[in-house]
């Protein structure tokens, strides 16, 4: 092992290689300036790096200070004596080989903070979200290029069109005008239910100002019912909506404003007969009634058992409190006071707004069926009597009813279904007090429903008798009494038969059950029952009301 003279001599150039001539070589002072300068080094990298020694953990030296610290710790002994590794670094003096001491490093450029994470959740929403937006610009694009391009520029709001009604019956007549069309140019009316596909019913020409009116029936079965106006390859109009619904005919029996009924309402008002069941009736869209008494100041009782005669205001409180529509007056009793109170019973029922069916000042408008149309539905009615006196029916030059003769109806009838999309054949028929009908009326009822006939209605008995099916008509025997001076039970049991009407006939029917008071009918608290129309075996054998 040399000597530290020899270590010295072999390896001049070296300086120094023992650390006991290391320390010889400097003095205290070279030392402390040493420890100065590295400090001095360390705080210009800690600024530079922007940052603070961490605690506890001094900065790792860097090449200049290596040499300083190896020589403390051999100043402080074996126990703090750095690895061997670090002996062969040199202590150059400062006087003759001075430290270099490396230029400070450009001030490293901070890192950007990381982005926050969106939870999972939140950003499959998002991107949920974008994708929906994405997609609903795609439709908005694509329906105004079809609304630009498809129909040749025009905008399928370009046309605008009014219904003529807000509702209709299945089959029934609907009207759409408007405006805003291709002048004189093809137009077609097409309508769609909900889910369906559009389809023309009706087609018209617009005017040169681009007007027009088209006219169709309504194919559609019940329920909300898109309309429009269309100009093939060119525009349509605007849709709008209407309801689809069947007609509702509600259906009474005897009326008679005179006798006791006649002196209730004189005590009470005209509103008295119809307090419990006005509002029933005004809510049909179509009433009907047997009215059976003369209405009128003038004549004279004719010789019979019993002559019924109302006032002209009992009439007006009928129309005003019942909204009955259509009123039969081919019975026994409107002639009880001779022609001019028969005559006066027909103007006073057209003068009201109703229709007088089965009577006229003449046959032949005795016999010419009286035209209702409600939800565009034309409802035809033509009424008949075969029960005496026959003084009261109506020749060439008399006024009076029209006469239940089978070739009469029949021609009734058909006149009727030609003007009209449903036919209701009414008659004042059968003997008093029974609850089944005769043969004579299963006759005449058969010659209405072959004529045509969808519906029929009778009268006279003050009794209710079966409803049934024949053919493809309902046929109500007898709806009784309704507004009647009635005392026993079987008289007394009244109520309205509701029907509701398509261009087909009758699609459903109801009873109202009822019983009359002090001469007026109160209904029941019980619901309204519905016939078994479908069931063709109870309807062939008849539906006896009593028990509904």
């Amino acid at each position: 092992m040399p000597t530290e003279q020899d270590a010295t001599e072999t390896a001049p150039s070296l300086g120094p290689q023992t650390a006991a001539a290391r320390r010889r070589e400097l003095t205290p002072d070279e030392r402390e300036r040493l420890r100065a300068e590295s400090r001095a080094r360390r705080r210009a990298r800690e600024a530079a790096e922007d940052r603070p020694p961490r605690e506890g953990h001094p900065p790792e030296p860097q090449a200049g200070e290596i040499s300083v610290r190896r020589m403390e710790a051999d100043e402080r002994g074996p126990a703090h004596a750095t690895p061997a590794a670090g002996r062969f670094l040199v202590a150059h003096s400062a006087a003759r080989h001075p430290i270099p001491v490396p230029e400070p490093a450009a001030p490293a450029r901070p890192a950007l903070p990381p982005l926050p994470r969106l939870p999972d959740d939140l950003r499959d929403r998002g991107v949920l979200l974008l994708g929906l937006a994405c997609a609903a610009g795609a439709v908005v694009c694509l329906v105004a290029t079809l609304a630009s391009g498809l129909f040749g520029g025009a905008s399928a709001g370009g046309m605008q069109g009014e219904p003529s009604r807000q509702a209709v019956a299945p089959g029934g007549w609907i009207a759409l005008a408007g405006s805003d069309a291709p002048a004189d140019a093809r137009l077609v009316l097409e309508s769609r239910s909900e889910g369906g596909r559009w389809r023309s019913f009706g087609e018209g020409e617009s005017d040169g100002d681009g007007r027009f009116r088209l006219r169709g029936r309504v194919l559609e079965r019940p329920g909300r019912v898109m309309l429009r106006a269309r100009a093939p390859g060119a525009a349509a109009a605007t849709p709008v909506a209407v309801t689809v619904r069947p007609l509702r005919l509600a259906s009474v029996g005897d009326i008679n404003l005179g006798d006791d009924p006649g002196a209730a309402i004189a005590a009470n008002g005209p509103r008295y007969p119809w307090e419990d069941t006005g509002a029933a009736l005004r809510k049909a869209d179509l009433a009907f009634g047997n009215l059976e008494s003369a209405v009128s100041k003038r004549g004279e009782p004719v010789p019979k058992e019993y002559n019924f005669r109302g006032t002209p205001q009992a009439l007006a409180g009928l129309r005003r409190h019942s909204g009955i529509d259509v009123l039969n007056l081919a019975n026994n009793h409107v002639g009880d006071y001779g022609p001019e109170a028969t005559l006066d019973t027909i103007r006073g029922v057209q003068r009201l707004g109703m229709k007088a069916v089965g009577a006229g000042p003449n046959l032949r408008r005795a016999l010419a069926p009286q035209v209702v149309e409600r939800l565009g539905l034309r409802v035809a009615f033509v009424g008949f009597s075969e029960i005496a006196p026959v003084e009261f029916a109506a020749a060439e030059d008399r006024p009076g009813t029209a006469w239940a003769d089978p070739e009469a109806i029949a021609s009734a009838v058909q006149a009727a279904r030609r003007r009209a999309d449903v036919v209701v054949a009414t008659f004042h028929w059968g003997i008093e007090k029974q609850t089944l009908e005769t043969a004579r009326q299963r006759e005449l009822a058969d010659v209405a429903v072959r004529a045509g006939a969808q519906v029929v209605v009778g009268a006279h008995p003050h009794t209710l008798q079966p409803v049934r099916r024949q053919g493809g008509a309902i046929v109500a025997y007898s709806l009784g009494n309704f507004v009647f001076g009635a005392e026993s039970d079987e008289t007394s049991t009244t109520g309205i038969l509701e029907l509701d009407l398509t261009a087909e006939g009758v699609s459903r029917a109801r009873w109202r059950a009822a019983r009359i008071s002090g001469g007026r009918p109160l209904l029941d608290d019980s619901r309204p029952r519905r016939l078994p129309l479908r069931d063709s075996v109870a309807m062939e054998a008849g539906v006896n009301l009593f028990d509904l």
